[in-house]
């Protein structure tokens, strides 16, 4: 089954795709960028171009050089929490309902038309402003959650950090959540994939997928008061599963959560998938599904990680190689003796 483009809402779409061009021309090296800070953890468009340079477009290798450089930098503490629904909107959709606060706010986006590489002259769109009710808007998932509708997991406290302790089994949500937001886009898809295709039973609704800048808030050292120092653009989702009868016998709706630096949505999709599979056994096929197990997203979805233990293999491996060729010929050498 191939995605083809969506049709309705024509005016909408034109105006998507002129606000998409118009993006590019921007910086046409804007989501290659916003794939390397998610997966070097690091918030720095600014390196992230240089990382690309220097990497000849590599883009995992990219990554690598932004996590080596976070790696040296000086944590000076922990900023606030951002509320998905404070965001400054960019772009906001939900195949899960049709009519929500707000509308479908397509964006910039290239979503909407055929994938062929083709030259198009494309008339001028008038972009409309914005007030500022109309960009902070409430997830699509909000009425439901105030009819007690939506499944919660337990809340945490306090997040676990997983740049300073790696946990062990079992694994607090917030550090699942990390691992998954720095993750590999493409090993992510993968994973969320196998979801679909027999070996689970996900089949999700994107209830809120939501662009957006936010605010980074911090408290003063001085005044001991919570102020700006920044914005970052992000990418949050959230699936909606299905309808399943809880342990203490009421039915809920299931859900995933996804979320990461940077416009990035088929990661956070994924991240949201894997979050719905994780935590709701009902979508596993037999005993567990792949998706569905802890050890393996925890320990398999870090790009650079995977990429730096993959290419040591191109460093000498002399004595390990002629050790196994030794072992062979003594075998094979004993075994002639023996049939003699």
């Amino acid at each position: 089954m191939g995605y083809v483009a969506i049709k309705g809402g024509e005016e909408a779409i034109k105006h998507s795709l002129s606000f998409y061009r118009s993006e590019l021309k921007k910086d046409s090296l804007r989501f290659a960028i916003d794939k390397i800070i998610s997966e070097g953890s690091l918030y720095t468009k600014k390196l992230a171009k240089i990382a690309i340079k220097k990497s000849a477009g590599d883009l995992l290798n990219a990554a690598f050089f932004i996590r080596a450089h976070r790696s040296s930098c000086q944590r000076i503490g922990i900023a606030s929490a951002i509320n998905i629904e404070d965001l400054r909107l960019c772009r906001r959709i939900s195949s899960a309902f049709k009519d929500i606060q707000g509308g479908q706010i397509l964006g910039a986006s290239n979503d909407y038309e055929v994938k062929l590489i083709l030259d198009k002259k494309e008339k001028k769109s008038s972009l409309k402003g914005f007030s500022k009710e109309s960009i902070y808007l409430k997830s699509a998932l909000h009425p439901l959650r105030e009819e007690n509708l939506v499944k919660a997991l337990p809340y945490e406290q306090t997040a676990w950090d997983i740049t300073r302790a790696y946990p062990q089994n079992p694994y607090p949500r917030s550090a699942v959540l990390q691992v998954m937001s720095r993750g590999e886009g493409g090993s992510m898809l993968g994973f969320a994939y196998t979801t679909m295709q027999g070996y689970g039973d996900v089949h999700p609704t994107i209830a809120d997928l939501r662009l957006g800048i936010g605010e980074v808030k911090f408290k003063h050292p001085f005044i001991d008061k919570e102020v700006k120092i920044g914005e970052i653009e992000v990418t949050a989702c959230e699936s909606a599963g299905s309808f399943n009868k809880m342990e203490n016998g009421e039915v809920k709706l299931t859900t995933g959560f996804g979320f990461c630096f940077g416009f990035n949505e088929t990661k956070a999709i994924s991240m949201s998938i894997l979050d719905l599979s994780l935590y709701n056994k009902a979508f596993s096929i037999g005993d567990k599904s792949i998706a569905s197990d802890f050890e393996m997203i925890m320990h398999h979805l870090d790009g650079i990680e995977s990429q730096g233990f993959t290419n040591h293999f191109k460093l000498p491996h002399y004595v390990t190689f002629q050790a196994d060729l030794q072992v062979f010929a003594r075998a094979k050498a004993h075994t002639q003796k023996d049939n003699a």
